[in-house]
């Protein structure tokens, strides 16, 4: 019984003991600075950081484009740490930016036009991409892709989307004149002959066969359906007075207005609207160049359309493609969470979201487009064009030339100059400017 007593007291000492000691280190952990762990506590862990916000500037609305909304919610979702900022420069878009790079107001990504990343690459605003961009994104662009990202060799920028011309049909204005939509393998001949049996009336009840704005870019469509050119090999001068091909558009384009009278003048088509498709939407224009996101456009205003393949020339179908970019400004603050970003709107993902929302059709190879195709019956005739289009031509010196270019235009198209004194007038005043 006492050894009962002994051995149970002994176990209560210990036990004593053993709690002092407990006690004694948790007042040293509390008072001790040098003794307290370095590992946070919860309520320290558990504080959320905060997201890098990253601006993107571009010339679209975001509150006004669907798919714009979609990508940014999309890379939100699979990247927590960055919050996207939309940025929107309605108007005069390429030169307000220079002036706010100039001024020290970086984004962190921006969209920019192919003809506008020779100008911006060369003076030095943009970040190479070639060290970030992977091989795989590199082979995954069509051919008439990769001259758009590229200026003396590197890559600067990294592509929006693909935008090929077809021509669109005013399907409401061709049943109402009792006029067959033409076969995909319509000839330019045929083009025209359709062009005046469309045009018709005048004053409130006129309507015209065909309209294209007096925009390089459309212009530039027509030219390369008959297989000209703008500029020379070197860049430093233009080729219309030159290039047989080139003078047959600009004379066919010429005839259009003041020959065969089939196309509204500037004044006629803006009483239907600022948009440069308000016409064709009245049904007042039955055809009209266009790209995919001209789709969208007449979706959005139930306009009946179907879509053909530009008119072929000696059995030749051309067209000309225009690509917009997205670019990293040279003194962002962070190029790899720029780059990042980037790869994910000009990548698979982004660019699946911009070809199923009808905004411009895949940059890279990657992309499925069997779902697009089997949309419509005409659907396929955008992709055939990535194949086969001309890409839009650019120059350092490119944004001068349109607006004299654009200039003469107007007078082309009003009649007060003929066409040969047109090419010698465009490609005197192109040399000045080419050539600096």
């Amino acid at each position: 019984m006492k050894k009962f007593k002994a051995t149970r007291a002994v176990a209560l000492l210990m036990a004593l003991t053993l709690s002092i000691g407990l006690t004694a280190c948790g007042k040293n952990s509390a008072s001790d600075p040098a003794s307290s762990p370095t590992t946070p506590t919860a309520s320290q862990d558990s504080k959320p950081k905060e997201p890098e916000t990253l601006k993107v500037y571009t010339w679209w609305d975001i509150t006004k484009f669907a798919h714009l909304q979609k990508m940014e919610a999309d890379f939100e979702t699979a990247n927590p740490d960055i919050k996207l900022e939309f940025v929107t420069i309605p108007s005069k878009y390429a030169d307000t930016m220079v002036t706010k790079l100039a001024g020290g107001e970086i984004p962190d990504v921006m969209m920019l036009a192919m003809d506008q990343v020779p100008r911006y690459a060369l003076s030095g605003m943009l970040l190479p991409l070639d060290d970030l961009a992977s091989a795989e994104y590199k082979g995954s662009l069509y051919p008439v892709v990769k001259n758009a990202l590229t200026v003396d060799g590197k890559m600067y920028a990294a592509a929006r989307d693909v935008t090929p011309k077809v021509m669109y049909l005013n399907t409401k204005m061709f049943e109402d004149a009792g006029v067959p939509i033409p076969a995909d393998t319509w000839t330019m001949d045929e083009f025209t002959e359709t062009t005046k049996k469309l045009t018709k009336g005048s004053g409130a009840t006129a309507q015209w066969g065909y309209y294209w704005k007096n925009y390089t870019d459309q212009t530039f469509a027509m030219i390369a359906a008959f297989g000209g050119e703008l500029y020379a090999k070197d860049g430093k001068s233009s080729v219309l007075s030159t290039d047989p091909n080139t003078k047959k558009a600009m004379q066919y384009m010429y005839d259009l207005y003041n020959t065969h009278k089939v196309c509204p003048s500037a004044a006629q088509a803006a009483q239907f609207g600022d948009n440069e498709f308000s016409p064709f939407m009245a049904n007042k224009v039955a055809m009209q160049i266009g790209a995919l996101s001209t789709a969208s456009t007449f979706d959005g205003n139930k306009t009946p359309y179907t879509v053909l393949p530009m008119p072929s020339i000696d059995g030749v179908s051309k067209t000309s493609s225009f690509v917009n970019t997205w670019v990293v400004p040279k003194t962002a603050k962070h190029p790899e969470l720029s780059w990042k970003v980037v790869e994910f709107l000009s990548g698979k993902d982004g660019q699946q979201i911009a070809l199923d929302m009808n905004y411009g059709l895949p940059a890279s190879n990657k992309v499925d487009t069997a779902a697009f195709e089997a949309k419509t019956p005409y659907n396929k005739y955008f992709v055939k064009a990535l194949d086969t289009a001309v890409p839009y031509p650019v120059n350092m010196n490119g944004s001068a030339f349109q607006t004299m270019f654009q200039k003469e235009c107007e007078a082309l198209w009003a009649g007060a100059v003929k066409p040969e004194d047109f090419t010698k007038n465009v490609d005197e005043q192109a040399t000045a400017i080419l050539s600096k």
